[in-house]
C-alpha cells in the first residue's frame, strides 16, 4: 500500500514595506462618529494610491483642538509617514510624496497648526466652521463635510500639486520656500514669520515672501568654495551677510530614519527635514550656508532645532530644513 504523500507547508513570507507613492490626507476637526465617513469618503475620492487618517474631535462647537486630540492625529500621521521613508524611489523621493492636513477652522487651531510646523500643505475647510439656518454648525452635517472636501482637493490639485511642488522639487537655490525658517534672517525677523503667515493664511501662496528677501546672482569668485569657474547660480543672502546654496544632488548626506514608535518631537524632527509644505525632500537635503569671497565664520550664531544656540567657526555650515545645523569639519 502507497504511503501517503505529507504536503509540504509554505514558510510565511514577511512583509514588506509598501513601495507606493501614496498621497497622505490627515483630517482635523470632525466629531464622532461623522470622522470616520468623511475618512472613507475622501479615500474613495483620492484613490488607491493615497492614505487618509481622520480622528475624532469634540461634538461641541468652540474650542476643538485640545493638545491629546491633536497628538493622536500627529502620531497616526508621523508614524504611517515614517514606516515609509525609508523605502524611496531611485531619485530619493519620499515615501508618501505628498502630505495635506484638511482641518476645520476654530479659535484655538493655532495647537493644531504647530503641530505639524511646515511639513504639511494645510488646507483650512472654512465652510464648515460656519453655521446653518437652524444654528448647527456644518462639520456636523455629512453632505457639507463631502463637499467642502471635494472643494479641498481642488486647492490642493491647484495649489500643492499644480504649483509649490514643481518649485520644491526643483530644489534650486533661488527657491526661497526651501530656506531654513529660523536660521534664515531677515533685517527685523526671521524668515520663520513669512512661513507662519503662509500656513495661517495671512499670506497668499503666490505671494510667498516679504520683499526684505531677494536673490543674487553668484559666480566661482564669490563663492569660490562652492561654485565651479564659469559657473552662475541664483542664490539667497540672509540680512547677515550669510549665503544659503543648497547643496547639489551629490553631496546630500544625513540620516532621516527614526523607529515610528519614537516619541512625537523625534518624529517631528524627522518630518521637519524630509517634507516642506507638504512636498517630500531628497534625504539629505540642506543648504551649505556661507559667506562670500571665501570669508570664514568666526564664531557667529546659528540657532540649531536640536542645540540650541551654537558658534560656528570654519568654511560653512550645514543647515538642513528642520535648522538642524552641522558645521563643517
Amino acid at each position: 500500500m502507497a504511503k501517503l504523500k505529507h504536503k509540504q507547508r509554505a514558510l510565511p513570507v514577511a512583509a514588506q514595506p509598501s513601495t507606493n507613492a501614496v498621497d497622505l490626507f490627515l483630517l482635523a476637526g470632525f466629531p464622532n462618529p461623522l470622522h470616520t465617513r468623511v475618512e472613507e469618503s475622501l479615500q474613495t475620492l483620492a484613490g488607491g494610491h493615497s492614505k487618509a487618517i481622520a480622528t475624532a474631535f469634540p461634538s461641541y462647537d468652540g474650542a476643538l483642538y485640545r493638545e491629546k486630540s491633536v497628538q493622536t492625529l500627529f502620531t497616526a500621521g508621523a508614524r504611517f509617514a515614517i514606516r515609509r521613508l525609508k523605502n524611496r524611489s531611485d531619485d530619493q523621493t519620499a515615501r508618501p510624496r505628498r502630505i495635506a492636513l484638511f482641518y476645520v477652522p476654530a479659535d484655538d487651531d493655532e495647537l493644531l497648526i504647530r503641530a505639524f510646523d511646515f511639513f504639511v500643505f494645510p488646507v483650512p475647510l472654512r465652510d464648515l466652521s460656519t453655521y446653518d439656518e437652524t444654528g448647527t454648525q456644518r462639520r456636523h452635517l455629512r453632505n457639507e463635510c463631502e463637499r467642502a472636501i471635494r472643494k479641498a482637493m481642488e486647492t490642493y490639485a491647484r495649489i500643492l500639486v499644480g504649483s509649490l511642488q514643481g518649485r520644491i522639487e526643483s530644489r534650486k537655490s533661488h527657491e526661497p520656500l526651501l530656506l531654513p525658517p529660523v536660521n534664515f534672517h531677515l533685517p527685523d525677523e526671521r524668515l520663520k514669520r513669512a512661513f507662519c503667515e503662509l500656513t495661517r493664511g495671512a499670506r497668499a501662496w503666490e505671494n510667498t515672501m516679504p520683499n526684505t528677501i531677494a536673490a543674487e546672482t553668484f559666480d566661482n569668485e564669490r563663492l569660490p568654495d562652492f561654485l565651479r569657474p564659469q559657473e552662475h547660480q541664483v542664490i539667497f543672502k540672509d540680512a547677515r551677510g550669510v549665503v544659503y546654496p543648497c547643496s547639489r544632488a551629490t553631496e546630500m548626506h544625513g540620516v532621516q530614519g527614526t523607529d515610528p514608535d519614537a516619541d512625537a518631537p523625534i518624529l517631528r524632527e524627522v518630518l521637519r527635514s524630509a517634507y516642506r509644505f507638504g512636498t517630500s525632500l531628497p534625504q539629505g537635503f540642506h543648504h551649505d550656508a556661507q559667506f562670500e569671497y571665501g570669508r570664514h565664520f568666526d564664531n557667529i550664531q546659528f540657532d540649531c532645532s536640536q542645540k540650541g544656540a551654537c558658534f560656528v567657526s570654519g568654511s560653512h555650515a550645514n543647515v538642513y530644513p528642520n535648522d538642524f545645523v552641522n558645521p563643517a569639519q
